[in-house]
């Protein structure tokens, strides 16, 4: 699948063959042991399930730990110093409706959210094959810039992924099928050095990232890709509607 606009002007690219198939089959086999683990009621949203995943997890490490891959998203989204922000598994259960059109930028507020380049990025790694049938990506390509009315559909194959700018609307379609859709869900800073101090101080404390008084990670790729930030911790208020809706 080609992308017929640049990562900048329609807010979302893809990735063929993003993982392999022995590494689609491991990934699997990693989300069914989370799954048999009881799940966080808090990520629970309609027709979709968030699993969340803290850095130590096993696939965190097997998507971060190849250079190969990190490489390629930090060239679909133009990125100066690419930070792994948070992540999950987001499963779409069996004959379950769609997912509604959202945006998943949480700062709408900040000026940041008006800069050309995207704050933050979600890649989304489908280990299965996707189609209308089965809770295929939605995307309305420019919607992170300005109102879209036009929608794309993203028929992935196992193993490709998606990445997209957190501004981006965005939903799935339905899940006609009997069998689960499963989805590894990585977000994110493309820049990390040029975000508002701010911003890096509210982002810093997510609970994906090692802790205060956590042994230092020793990944190999921990150095490259975790971020870190020496100023103040800071709580923003979320800020979750755009300003052209809310002036509606």
């Amino acid at each position: 699948m080609i992308c017929p606009m640049s990562f900048s002007d329609g807010g979302y690219a893809v990735l063929e063959g993003f993982l392999d198939p022995g590494e689609v089959a491991v990934a699997s086999e990693e989300v069914e042991r989370l799954l048999e683990a009881p799940a966080d009621p808090s990520c629970e949203r309609p027709h979709n399930t968030l699993v969340p995943l803290r850095w130590a997890t096993p696939l965190v490490g097997l998507v971060l730990s190849s250079t190969r891959r990190t490489r390629r998203v930090a060239q679909a989204v133009q990125a100066e110093d690419l930070r792994w922000i948070s992540g999950y598994v987001s499963v779409k259960d069996p004959r379950s409706e769609p997912l509604d059109w959202h945006q998943d930028w949480w700062c709408w507020d900040h000026p940041v959210s008006g800069e050309p380049e995207a704050p933050q990025v979600a890649l989304l790694t489908y280990l299965c094959d996707t189609d209308e049938r089965n809770a295929a990506l939605r995307v309305r390509p420019g919607s992170h810039r300005a109102p879209a009315a036009d929608s794309l559909t993203l028929s992935l194959a196992a193993g490709d992924a998606a990445v997209i700018d957190y501004r981006l609307l965005h939903g799935t379609h339905a899940n006609a099928t009997d069998a689960r859709r499963d989805c590894l869900l990585l977000n994110f800073a493309p820049s990390w050095r040029a975000l508002p101090e701010d911003i890096r101080g509210h982002l810093i404390q997510h609970p994906a990232l090692p802790a205060d008084g956590e042994p230092p990670p020793a990944a190999a790729w921990a150095d490259a890709l975790l971020p870190r930030h020496d100023g103040p911790r800071r709580d923003l208020p979320l800020s979750r509607t755009p300003p052209h809706l809310a002036a509606l």
